[in-house]
């Protein structure tokens, strides 16, 4: 079942996303990184608040149609767009190229996995979801923040040779 995604909403996070000193971005698997990318107000940390909001803003930006869905198009193509700037650097043209061909295979993978009821298309309690997973990964001592804190327990984890999906 499709759900829209109001408008007035829509419009309201594309202004707020205006006022963020950077774009939210998926997240990170490394912690230093997820911080960087998430912390919208520049303070060095991410609060849940803050990060639901960044999520919510992120949604609205790759839902090009404004359904209120993510379609594998939009997806796919709002990753290529940010892989494309990135590999962009790469010198070596076949490695740039087999860097591509693999990123959008893995891409394509997580969309079926974001895609929870199967339908086609990702909805915004599905791409919260996944976005709040992360976010519970990096939080390591569970107290609503993502800072410095949390990327010492991190490293002290990976110090001490336990095995995590996120990174210092």
């Amino acid at each position: 079942m499709k759900t829209t995604f109001p408008r007035s909403l829509s419009a309201a996070l594309l202004g707020l996303a205006s006022l963020a000193s950077l774009p939210a971005l998926a997240a990170s698997h490394s912690s230093t990184t997820f911080i960087t990318e998430q912390d919208l107000n520049g303070d060095g940390k991410v609060l849940l608040a803050e990060f639901k909001l960044g999520r919510e803003v992120e949604f609205v930006r790759i839902d090009l149609n404004a359904d209120g869905q993510l379609s594998e198009t939009e997806y796919l193509g709002e990753f290529e767009g940010r892989l494309m700037q990135r590999i962009s650097k790469m010198a070596d043209s076949e490695k740039r190229r087999e860097e591509l061909q693999r990123q959008m295979r893995q891409a394509k993978v997580r969309f079926g996995v974001l895609d929870k009821d199967k339908n086609g298309s990702i909805s915004l309690e599905e791409f919260m979801t996944a976005g709040l997973n992360m976010f519970n990964l990096h939080d390591r001592n569970k107290d609503g923040v993502v800072d410095d804190t949390d990327v010492k327990l991190a490293e002290e984890d990976k110090k001490a040779g336990k095995e995590s999906f996120v990174s210092p």
